[in-house]
């Protein structure tokens, strides 16, 4: 690094060989003082760029960078020399220092022209590539469904929560006033969901004196009752708060010159060790289309750093592609597919992603992380999506999937569930997109005003309809129950809520009423559970242990069967079959009361 340093310092030089000439043979000494000023300008420029900055040290990173320095110092010199050398020539001396003049204003015409060249590369060319930047991430377009995921894929803790409950036991750090926590990040340690912080330094002061990061905290994001963990028995001294040769980005150029470094992401493996994976890449186009590359991992607490090709990295590694890179694939995808031209004007199949800041961070069925932003119309504040895309976090696969055209989009999840909390002013958060039961869901954490988590919405996004439960169980139960029973219409039952399945079996237990509307009953000899929705079958509030029933389900494969009508033998055994009557109106009453008046008078 200090190498190119030194190097690159040499571009403040005066870079016409003849003024050289010309200065060493008039005034040596105070020529070669000016250039030794000169260069010593150049060294603090180049530091300013290389060390702190940090340019990588490839051919276009020095270009573009040191070429201005260059284009500025041509400029500059070129102009200045050929005034003063006017300024001072006597008359008899104007045409000859005329002549030498043009020489000079051709030096200054040569930065000129490179400033624009680089000017031009920067601004106008990237406009010219706008194609080839909506084939980089090489999305690919479905119109298939995602496979579903189980109740375990799906994360129920929002970014907010997850920051309360760390907060609450980052006060256990010993000289917690040195340390600040870190970017938060969905991670899947030993085959579970975590929202893991790492502990970064909270000022300069605050390293001179520390002698290292303590650690990470760890909160669940599937269960929104366990507590968080603080792992503080690691001492990191690589984090990206740190100083001098002790910052990550730093110590990873140290390394690893040329690569292009795009962002980190803070990983602990499945034993709980921590690493850094910082993704990087490399350019297609000059300075622009940043084409994923791979991810160096890094030791936080040795140092120790090693590069891995895309895909080929740790099985622990979630992150391999920095989402921001995943974001830009999936908004140049969308915007520029039909070209420039298009997407400023006719805006032929032009859709962007509802976010320009964040993609949601979730865990696909095959058990993989990925980078998941949903689609809507451009400059429309619409709650409709057109699709949504997903790539693969640890390959950097993408797939578009443009099946959900005018199903509800995250704004429009989060605006369902704002209404059905009005009264306590409870507000949605985090959306994220799963499909469940072969339907596609919005999961959205609740929250209260103080970031507190309250319950958990599902809004199946479809028709916008909400379900909700205080844990993640229960508002998959209550979901389950309003695909098979209150939406209304087949078309929107999964098929494998459509498989009826036939029971029959002597009462052992039954609970009590849930929510003055579900009964659960348990058969001898079953292990899955019966559940009664009372608002189809009242009758269902009667049966007692020891009765004979059969009852027809909704299999689901799951541990608890929706019931959608029974017969109880015991009762009917008892009282016998309740024969229909009809209730008569008023005026027929009326009208047999007048009826049998008149025949008495007779």
């Amino acid at each position: 690094m200090f190498f190119w340093i030194m190097i690159m310092g040499l571009t403040c030089l005066n870079l016409n060989p003849r003024e050289w000439m010309r200065g060493l043979k008039k005034m040596p000494k105070q020529w070669l003082l000016s250039q030794v000023l000169r260069y010593g300008i150049g060294v603090v420029i180049s530091f300013v760029l290389i060390y702190i900055l940090l340019v990588d040290h490839s051919l276009t990173g020095f270009v573009n960078s040191f070429g201005f320095i260059v284009a500025i110092n041509l400029l500059v010199s070129g102009f200045f020399q050929a005034a003063q050398g006017l300024s001072t020539a006597t008359k008899k001396k104007k045409v000859q220092k005329l002549k030498k003049g043009n020489v000079r204003l051709t030096q200054a015409g040569i930065g000129a022209v490179l400033f624009i060249g680089l000017l031009v590369m920067n601004m106008v060319y990237p406009l010219t590539i706008t194609q080839q930047l909506s084939e980089l991430g090489e999305i690919e377009i479905s119109t298939d469904s995602i496979d579903s995921v189980t109740e375990e894929s799906v994360r129920s803790v929002p970014h907010s929560y997850a920051r309360y409950k760390s907060e609450i036991v980052f006060g256990n750090i010993d000289n917690y006033s040195f340390y600040e926590l870190g970017e938060s990040a969905i991670q899947r340690i030993d085959g579970e969901l975590y929202w893991v912080s790492p502990i970064e330094y909270s000022s300069v002061w605050r390293w001179l004196r520390a002698d290292s990061a303590p650690g990470y905290v760890m909160v669940s994001a599937e269960n929104p009752n366990a507590e968080a963990v603080l792992v503080d028995d690691y001492e990191m001294t690589y984090v990206p708060s740190a100083f001098l040769g002790e910052n990550l980005e730093r110590h990873i150029r140290s390394l690893y010159g040329d690569v292009i470094l795009i962002d980190y992401s803070f990983e602990p493996d499945d034993d709980g060790n921590p690493y850094y994976a910082y993704s990087y890449a490399y350019y297609d186009h000059y300075r622009s289309a940043p084409k994923a590359d791979g991810v160096i991992l890094v030791n936080p607490v040795t140092g120790e750093a090693e590069k891995y090709a895309l895909g080929e990295q740790p099985d622990f590694i979630d992150n391999a592609i920095h989402y921001s890179l995943a974001l830009d694939y999936a908004y140049w995808f969308g915007t520029y597919s039909n070209g420039l031209i298009n997407s400023l004007f006719a805006k032929e199949g032009v859709h962007q992603p509802t976010s320009d800041e964040e993609m949601i961070g979730v865990l696909g069925p095959d058990g993989n992380m990925y980078w998941m932003i949903d689609h809507m119309r451009p400059n429309q504040e619409s709650n409709a999506m057109v699709g949504f895309t997903m790539v693969n976090a640890q390959t950097g696969e993408a797939t578009y999937y443009a099946g959900t055209s005018g199903m509800t989009n995250a704004r429009g999840a989060r605006d369902a569930v704002n209404r059905s909390f009005q009264r306590e002013q409870w507000e949605g958060t985090q959306p994220v997109l799963y499909s469940i039961y072969d339907n596609y869901t919005w999961v959205v954490p609740v929250v209260d005003q103080s970031g507190l988590m309250r319950e958990i919405a599902m809004v199946h996004a479809d028709t916008s309809s909400v379900a909700t439960g205080t844990s993640r169980e229960e508002a998959f139960h209550h979901y389950r129950q309003m695909l098979a029973n209150d939406l209304g219409t087949d078309d929107y039952i999964p098929t494998n809520l459509l498989d009826e399945l036939e029971v029959e079996g002597t009462v052992y237990r039954v609970s009590q009423v849930s929510n003055s509307r579900f009964i659960q009953v348990l058969l001898e000899g079953e292990s899955r559970v019966l559940e009664f929705d009372m608002t189809g079958n009242a009758a269902a509030v009667f049966i007692q242990p020891g009765d004979e029933i059969e009852v027809i389900v909704n299999d689901t494969g799951e541990s608890v069967l929706p019931v959608i009508e029974f017969i109880n033998l015991t009762t009917d055994e008892e009282f016998g079959e309740i024969e229909d009557f009809e209730l008569e109106d008023e005026n027929e009453q009326e009208v047999n009361e007048e009826g049998e008046a008149d025949s008495s008078d007779e």
